[in-house]
């Protein structure tokens, strides 16, 4: 592909309407300003090259730099049409297709060239190695998968823009598709880069409470009925690694969790005012849920999840964990009182009672623990005699943190220490 080409190419992409960030992208600028012959840019071509290295082993994608770029740049664009498609509520009668079939031909455009074309152009000698890149990071190709999944594979605009409709439908705009849990920080969601990978085959046991879980969370996902959801019982049982697991079994279903903490619920408006105006599902997760008694959050969050005058949006739902089943520390006092016991009672009460769904989770009798050491061992691959075994998980529980899941886990971890050394 000649200079000439390239330069008119590049310069299209001032006739984006929807996609404005690609139209404001510096790299892009810079390409352009370089193959003008603006001396001043071509120091920075190896920074530029570095960029497009830098982006494609972060995010795990393999093949041609230049198209990586584009790709990311396009699935993190949040704009009107890109929303609109989230909630599918895109048709190809709607005149925002048409703008947006406008701008998908300039963007075939930009990838009809290819990363091979920018290093002729740039004149910076044979690198032939960096033509068809290629990753070995097993743990990045859960993005690689989502982001080549028929985005801009074909020839045809009308193709591409169906499939982004569609990517967009199932792994959201902008930031949503980046990660599958959040934080809410700065009046916006932050992405958690390394969510916690644990599955529903790692916690042993509490079979009954997780199926409920899950049938709920399904319920949730195909617009049905479902109910908020809290998890109590003692320390180490499992409650919060569910949650996880639960994230991690149903994220390609458009499942997304946002981890808030106490402070942060008289935010929960702005929250939910947010997430309104997404089209997947959320789970605002509160971790070690509880309040003291002179604290009056709950009071709020009450209203928040149900009972006051604005709605909770349809794609949320609140999951939370406490070693506390009705979530307001009690005292003495609030039973003494005979003329107003009832009424504090309730007061206390009533916030666990928003969550419709009540799971427990206590700490499993020795055989259930012993029996959880045992799985736990076998899926590790530790060849170790049951009798032994046995006698050393009980010695572990009694000079450590007792019976418990967390404590069988930290057991066999102490087990595989050993084993590498």
């Amino acid at each position: 592909m000649n200079n000439n080409k390239l330069k008119n190419i590049l310069k299209s992409v001032e006739n984006l309407i929807l996609f404005k960030n690609i139209r404001n992208d510096q790299t892009i600028f810079k390409l352009s300003n370089h193959l003008k012959g603006d001396i001043s840019e071509k120091s920075k071509i190896s920074e530029l090259i570095y960029s497009f290295l830098e982006l494609s082993i972060e995010h795990g994608l393999s093949g041609d730099l230049w198209h990586n770029y584009l790709k990311k740049r396009i699935t993190s664009s949040k704009n009107i049409f890109s929303l609109k498609a989230e909630k599918n509520l895109i048709n190809k009668q709607n005149s925002l297709y048409q703008v947006a079939l406008t701008d998908i031909k300039i963007l075939n455009s930009l990838f009809a060239i290819k990363f091979t074309d920018l290093l002729k152009a740039l004149d910076i000698g044979n690198r032939g190695y960096l033509e068809d890149f290629i990753i070995s990071d097993s743990d990045l190709d859960q993005y690689n998968e989502k982001i080549n999944a028929g985005i801009f594979n074909s020839n045809s605009a009308q193709a591409n823009l169906d499939n982004l409709i569609k990517f967009y439908q199932n792994y959201g705009a902008g930031i949503l598709n980046q990660s599958r849990a959040f934080y809410w920080q700065e009046n916006n969601l932050k992405t958690v880069n390394n969510p916690d990978p644990i599955t529903f085959n790692q916690l042993i046991s509490y079979q009954k409470e997780k199926n409920k879980l899950i049938e709920n969370t399904e319920s949730f996902l195909n617009d049905y009925q479902a109910h908020n959801v809290l998890l109590y019982g003692d320390s180490g049982t499992g409650k919060s690694s569910s949650v996880k697991a639960l994230l991690n079994k149903y994220y390609k279903k458009g499942l997304r969790l946002v981890e808030i903490n106490s402070s942060q619920i008289k935010q929960l408006p702005e929250i939910l005012d947010y997430l309104n105006e997404r089209g997947l599902y959320f789970i605002i997760f509160m971790d070690d849920l509880s309040f003291e008694e002179f604290e009056t959050e709950y009071k709020y969050l009450k209203a928040v999840m149900e009972g006051g005058i604005e709605s909770k949006p349809k794609n949320v739902l609140f999951y939370a964990t406490s070693n506390r089943r009705h979530l307001v520390r009690e005292k003495w006092q609030d039973r003494e009182s005979e003329v107003h016991e009832n009424d504090i009672l309730n007061e206390k009460l009533s916030l666990a009672e928003r969550f419709g769904l009540t799971l427990m989770f206590n700490n499993p009798s020795q055989a259930e623990y012993l029996t959880i050491v045992k799985k736990l061992a076998a899926q590790a691959d530790l060849k170790i005699k049951e009798a032994v075994l046995k006698r050393k998980a009980l010695h572990w529980s009694k000079w450590n943190n007792g019976l418990s899941g967390r404590s069988a886990r930290q057991f066999i971890n102490q087990l595989l220490k050993e084993k590498n050394k």
